[in-house]
């Protein structure tokens, strides 16, 4: 499987898209394409990579989740280094992005956003990978020693508040960190104690029954924000255009809440779908949506509720503490839009 096929929020956005700048134009117009004389409107959905098959499969019906309404929907994929250059520059009214790169989203394009559907959730995570024989067996083991993970500049900050919760140090200084684009190779070569990685790069590991699992962020912040299943990923928008646009909004939401219960009622079917109109096997897009636990997850939490909110007002706090991003949100609340 490639190994651009992860988590969602994982591969949702790589820090350096931030070196491009958005005009003041670009931040005060219309995102959505005007319309001529009995033309309908037509509204721009972004995703970095389609690699999640319930987007996939709203894409592909397209045409008939939003035949009805006085719009036409176009959904572009695009990589991850231009997807937020296109937002900042007004091609995308929604994106896919997680809740810890808004803040940089707001101060590099002065936009104010909010999320407003969740389409991932950690309720695993990356995880802390060991050798099955290995003397560490919990984090605090690891403390000083060698652990392989990706660059951080290309993460969202998961791992670096995830240390931060559990141990109140920081992820650089807390291990003898070796950021690498082969940490489970670097692992797999027995060059380093452990790595930090996620699925599908877990998978071939823990298969092997040659290593193991010893922690995982979601361990971390079940335990600092008793949050089973934090969000993670979703559409975002100005909070402006969600406002003015609520038809739409609420009709992309129904759309893929519709499509997600299809996924859970046959997921096979769904990803037969999807792979036709993302070009990736059917099996791979399988994994993806047991390492996001599409079929698994409640329809309560196919939503951002109350508890999202106070678990990212904490979540932020730990964000600036590990430097990830450089000031907490004065106003949380309003970077999401609870689900009523």
């Amino acid at each position: 499987m490639r190994s651009s096929i992860r988590l969602f929020a994982t591969a949702a956005l790589l820090v350096g898209v931030l070196a491009v700048a958005a005009t003041t134009a670009a931040s005060t117009s219309s995102h959505s394409t005007p319309t001529t004389a009995g033309a309908k409107k037509t509204y721009t959905v972004g995703i970095d990579i389609p690699f999640h098959p319930i987007f996939d499969y709203v894409a592909a019906k397209s045409s008939t989740y939003f035949a009805k309404y006085p719009f036409t929907v176009k959904f572009r994929f695009l990589d991850a280094t231009t997807q937020v250059p296109a937002f900042g520059a007004g091609q995308l009214d929604v994106f896919t992005t997680p809740p810890s790169f808004i803040p940089r989203v707001m101060d590099q394009y002065h936009l104010r956003v909010a999320e407003f559907f969740p389409l991932a959730r950690w309720t695993i995570g990356p995880q802390i990978l060991v050798p099955v024989d290995s003397p560490y067996k919990t984090l605090q083991d690891l403390k000083g020693k060698n652990v392989a993970i990706s660059p951080l500049k290309t993460r969202f900050g998961s791992e670096e508040a995830a240390i931060e919760a559990a141990t109140g140090q920081n992820i650089r200084t807390y291990f003898k960190l070796k950021e690498t684009d082969a940490a489970a190779q670097e692992l797999s070569l027995g060059r380093v104690d452990a790595a930090f990685i996620e699925a599908p790069t877990t998978y071939p590991l823990l298969q092997s029954k040659k290593f193991k699992a010893i922690y995982s962020v979601h361990d971390a912040f079940l335990k600092a924000f008793h949050d089973p299943a934090v969000v993670n990923g979703g559409y975002i928008a100005r909070t402006s255009f969600i406002a003015s646009n609520g038809q739409f909004v609420d009709a992309l939401v129904k759309a893929t809440q519709d499509a997600w219960a299809k996924y859970q009622k046959n997921p096979d079917a769904v990803n037969a779908v999807a792979s036709k109109q993302s070009g990736i096997p059917a099996a791979q897009l399988k994994v993806v949506g047991e390492v996001l636990d599409l079929v698994k997850m409640p329809k309560s939490l196919q939503r951002i509720t109350p508890r999202d909110v106070k678990t990212w007002e904490k979540m932020f706090v730990l964000l600036k503490k590990s430097g990830f991003i450089q000031h907490v949100p004065s106003n949380v609340p309003s970077l999401f839009v609870v689900t009523k």
